[in-house]
């Protein structure tokens, strides 16, 4: 079983930062990967404002998943450290009840905005991309069960934990109000696409008309 370490310092993973530490790195599997073939199905044959729509849609929908593994695994660091320094037990579950309630009003508001963005599109039905991202969480579940997180329980590390939360707080949110801007961005991005376009279609028409006329003069 591949093991990761919760270590209490911030390294990127996927563009976001997260209180893990790889111990010893996964191995590249060379099976295929079934959310990105059903990702591809889905964009098959969409015009380029449609699959913005989607890239952005699920772009938003990994980054809440990302900020929810890093809340699971602060939370099994909180509650390892506890066991291990009783006299850190109160002072980190006091911030980790802070952590949590900062993060999960936004992170509810960035769950609605990936719903409405459902909603607001035309090209996949909402029960196919509901379908697509419980595969993705499948998929996620199924990888985290190859990973053994191991805390690290160390007073030195116990106390970074705590000094850290005061770091991942806002980035979780900044990370999750990106998610939120997204929707009105892409619709404008789309409606920008079809204005040019529509203006593109009068000008050939005009020009093929003028064309009409000096051939019948």
């Amino acid at each position: 079983m591949k093991k990761f370490v919760i270590f209490f310092s911030l390294i990127l993973i996927g563009g976001a930062s997260s209180p893990v530490r790889a111990e010893e790195k996964a191995q590249e599997q060379p099976s295929k990967n079934a959310v990105l073939e059903a990702a591809a199905e889905i964009m098959k044959g969409l015009d380029e404002p449609s699959k913005r729509h989607f890239s952005v849609m699920y772009g938003n929908y990994n980054l809440i998943q990302v900020v929810e593994t890093v809340r699971e695994s602060v939370e099994l660091a909180v509650e390892a450290c506890g066991e291990a320094n009783p006299d850190l037990k109160e002072p980190l579950e006091t911030r980790f009840d802070e952590w949590k309630a900062a993060v999960k009003p936004v992170m509810e508001e960035a769950d609605a905005n990936v719903g409405n963005m459902i909603l607001a599109q035309d090209y996949a039905k909402p029960k196919d991309l509901k379908k697509f991202f419980k595969l993705v969480d499948k998929t996620r579940r199924e990888k985290e069960k190859e990973i053994d997180k191991v805390p690290v329980t160390s007073q030195e590390g116990c106390q970074t934990l705590l000094e850290n939360m005061e770091a991942t707080q806002p980035e979780m949110i900044r990370l999750l109000n990106t998610t939120l801007v997204s929707l009105p961005m892409v619709m404008r991005q789309q409606e920008e696409a079809e204005k040019a376009k529509a203006e593109e279609q009068a000008v050939e028409k005009a020009e093929q008309e003028d064309e009409d006329s000096s051939d019948e003069e």
